[in-house]
This record gives C-alpha cells, structure tokens and sequence, in this order.
C-alpha cells in the first residue's frame, strides 16, 4: 500500500501550489502515511532543494528516470573531502579555490573541475563539472553513488559559445549503464542498451507498467494539464485509487482575470476524465458548489467531491511584545494577478490621510514586475512607507504587524491569508473567490472591497478609493482593532492542522498501515 503524488515540477517559478503540497507532506507524515512525491521530469538540485524547504522530506520523492535505475533515492552520501583527494590525485590538481557554493580544481593554470556542494550541507557534494580548455564537457550527478552524467558540446548562439547538452547517461550502482537520454533540439528519446529506442510518452508507459499500482494504492494528482502522464496513469493504473486536488479556481467570468476565460483548461483534463476519479479535493464549500455546478453544465460524471482545505495553522502565534501601530503587510509572489499595484495606489492614498501608515510587500520577483512597482513607489516618494522586504520565511513575522493586506484576484484558499488570521492580524481583502469569503468576515475581523471584473482592464478609481477608505478606518480606533485581531485568532482556530488531519485520515482509511 502506498500514496503516489504527481507531480513536483521541474524548472518551474514556485507557486501556491507547492507550497500546499508542502503542507500537505507534513500533514501526512504526521499520519505515517507512506507517500512518495514524484518528478515526472528530472529534477536539477534546486528543485529538489525548493520542495524540501516546503516540507517534503528528500527520501519522499522519487524520479520517473532514476526509478528505472537501482539507485533511485535523492538522498546525498558522497562527502565532499572524498571527493576532493580522489580528483587531486586523478587529475593532477595543483590549486584548489573554495567559493560559496563549490570547490574549483585547477591544473595547469586552468580549471580542470569543480566540485558541487549541498545547499544544506556543504561536507556533501551533489555532483562534480568537468572542463577541457575552460568549456564545460561533462557533469556527473551523485546521490549515493553516480546517478547520471550529462555530456556537452560547444554550440553557438546569438549571445555567443555555450555548453549544449546533448546526451544524459543514466547508471546502476554497480556503475553500468541503464539507459542514455538523447537531446536533439527539443525532441529527446531514450535508448537502452539492449537496443530499444523509445520516445518520452513511451518512457512514461513503461514507467507507470514497473510502478505496478494495485486497487490498494492511492494516486493524487495535483497538475493535470499539459502533461503527459495523466493518459498512461488512466491506463496503466489497474485499478488504483485516482483523485484529483482541484488547487485554483476553474470558472472565469469574462474579464474576471485578465488570463482565464472560462474553463481553466487546468480542469478541462478531469471534465473529460471524471467518471476516472475515485473523488475531487477542493478547499472551500462555494468551490465545490461551482464545482458540481459546472460539472453538470458541462454533462460530466460528478465524483465525490471533498472539502479539505489545501493547508493549515499548527497552533495560534501571539506577538511577544505590542504589534506595529498603523502597519500593513502583504505576503505573496510579486505577480500582476495579485494586483499589489492597487495595494501601492490605496496605501498611498491612505497615506495622505493618515500619515503613520505603513506597508511591507514580502514576496520573490515574477518576471520582472518588482522593477515596475518600484518605480510607482518612487514616483509618488512613497519609499518611506512602503517597503520591499523580498522573500523570506514569515512565518512568525505576520505577528508583528496589525493588518493583512491583499487585492489578489482571485485566491483559492490563500495560505498567505490563512497564516495572517493565525496569528490575529486583521484582513483587508477584495471580495473575491474563495477563500477571502471564508477568511474574511466583514466587520468582525476586517472588511470585504466590493469587486467588479471592469476594475482589472478599465477604470480602478473606485476600488482604490474604497480599499484606502478601509485602510483609514480600520486604524481609526484600536480598541475595535484589537477585537478584529481576537476574532482573526477565533476563526483561525477552525483552520488548526489537527481538524485537517481528521479529514484526510478518513480519506485515506485502508491506505495508511
């Protein structure tokens, strides 16, 4: 008995996605539950290292590729100083330089290898590159012995020589090849040395024929679209448990978000395949109301379909000393659906009426859109008060501030909202699905901003007007303020990761040993 989880993603900016599998993970785990979260495509270190810092421990994911090896752990082993006395004395070193993240090799006068070092633990290394004449040739990966080696040629582009990767090399412990993976372009395909040459769909079949899943298994699938293991896992999954956890909102109404119309096509995959699904996981009542709905719009099966949220509060956070007067802090990636523009236009706008108002915007860069709030801050000299904190774990940060602020579009659930509430911060947020109208009761703990979809392309006077309205009120008289932050603490109460566990115990009853 098992659970499979698919899939972590490979090169991909992080999203609420991951981090509610990372939640989840440490949910389960406290359930002894037996889950393996899986890569579909091979994984660099860094994502590895990302997932892990979400929860998910290094010995619960696997890789489609490296499962076709003996050596299919992530785990690392080889220590660093080994590594380094066996390359000095095969490759001659004559000088070795150590950098954050590396040991370089150098043999006469030029870089001959360098070493990889473990984010978490610099006497491990991960992997080592191999240079002739200063052009990267050949990188070996390791996790307890040599997993694969990439193989490079000098190729050109418009910005100049680069390293090409052209073929992967995949290894059994006992250091025999297992198969190689061949680029070209971007096509790829694999060859195995009994001489069958199979393409990525092909891989995948053979994949999910060796993971063998039984009508004791339980597969969930958190990423249906556009990729291409959903159609082999239907086929090859002999009777396994499927479901699906329905992370984001699958309904627009025109203009409601400026890059869904419709049907997300994230969900169109299952409303073709529902009469598949053991059941569907969504995190909010109104999600499965809409959810149904559309399903019988559309004439689809309508599985089971449960309500667990995607996350939840470990215990309750109380500010050691008194909170921040008049501040604000926002939590999310810097990206224009989050529409942090409205928050930097109300809070400027507040702040002329109220001049302690603050605001810190935590949050990592999305292609590119920091640069432009920047400049909306410094055009209005407003860098005083409202502040890019970057990103940094906030968890016992959200505390320190009195009010939550957010103008995300649309939020599921919203972990970042439902941490605020965990630790008493009142919550100024657009009246918008889902989760805001769970988190969010107006007038108890904070208020609700009316919201019209025409706000996103046309005129959003109006809605800075109200939000930099809200934001003046709720600082106007702090004893109200302080109920807001008792009421956040009550309703964050029904979000505790014990009532969550509940929920997914009984889901997973006759999977858990």
């Amino acid at each position: 008995m098992a659970v499979y989880i698919f899939s972590l993603l490979k090169g991909y900016k992080p999203n609420g996605v991951d981090y509610a599998q990372g939640y989840r993970a440490r949910i389960l785990r406290n359930l002894s539950c037996p889950a393996k979260y899986v890569f579909m495509d091979f994984p660099d270190r860094r994502d590895i290292d990302f997932y892990r810092k979400t929860g998910i421990h290094t010995g619960q994911m696997m890789g489609m590729h490296s499962y076709f090896t003996g050596n299919p752990s992530f785990e690392l082993s080889v220590k660093a100083e080994d590594k380094l006395q066996e390359l000095k004395k095969r490759l001659r070193i004559t000088k070795t330089e150590y950098t954050e993240n590396e040991i370089e090799l150098y043999a006469d006068g030029m870089i001959a290898a360098a070493i990889l070092l473990d984010e978490e633990d610099r006497s491990f290394c991960y992997g080592v590159h191999y240079y002739s004449r200063l052009k990267l040739i050949r990188t070996e990966i390791y996790t307890g012995a040599l997993l694969y080696a990439n193989s490079y040629v000098t190729a050109q582009s418009s910005q100049g020589p680069y390293a090409k990767l052209v073929r992967r090399t995949f290894y059994d412990p006992d250091g025999t090849v297992c198969f190689d993976q061949i680029f070209e372009d971007r096509k790829e395909w694999y060859l195995f040395p009994d001489g069958r040459c199979v393409s990525k769909q092909q891989l995948t079949v053979m994949f999910f024929r060796k993971l063998n899943l039984s009508e004791q298994d339980l597969v969930l699938v958190d990423r249906p679209s556009s990729f291409d293991y959903v159609q082999p896992l239907l086929q090859y999954g002999n009777g396994a448990r499927i479901i699906s956890v329905v992370h984001s909102g699958h309904y627009y109404e025109k203009g409601e978000d400026p890059y869904s119309l419709y049907l997300n096509s994230e969900y169109y995959s299952w409303f073709r395949h529902s009469d598949k699904l053991e059941a569907m996981i969504v995190s909010t009542q109104e999600q499965k109301a809409e959810l149904i709905s559309r399903l019988q719009e559309y004439d689809c099966n309508v599985p089971d379909i449960k309500v667990i949220p995607a996350g939840g509060i470990d215990r309750l956070r109380r500010p050691e000393t008194e909170r921040k007067p008049y501040s604000l802090l926002t939590v999310s990636r810097i990206d224009r659906r989050k529409k942090i523009d409205w928050m930097i236009k109300s809070v400027i706008k507040a702040h002329q009426k109220n001049p302690e108002i603050f605001l810190d915007i935590y949050g990592g860069d999305e292609y590119g859109f920091l640069s432009e709030l920047q400049a909306m801050v410094a055009e209005a000299q407003a860098q005083s008060y409202i502040r890019f904190q970057g990103w940094a774990d906030v968890t016992e940060i959200y505390k320190n501030y009195e009010v939550y602020l957010t103008a995300s579009l649309w939020e599921t659930l919203g972990l970042s909202v439902m941490e605020a509430i965990g630790s008493g911060n009142a919550v100024i947020g657009l009246n918008v699905r889902y989760g805001n109208r769970l988190f969010v009761h107006p007038g108890e703990n904070g208020y609700l901003v009316d919201f019209d979809p025409a706000y996103v392309t046309g005129d959003d006077t109006e809605l800075i007007e109200a939000m930099s309205e809200k934001i003046v009120d709720i600082f106007s008289d702090q004893d109200r303020l302080n109920q807001f932050h008792e009421a956040s603490y009550e309703i964050g109460r029904c979000f505790f990761q014990t009532e969550i566990e509940k929920k997914w115990k009984e889901l997973l009853e006759g999977t858990i040993p």
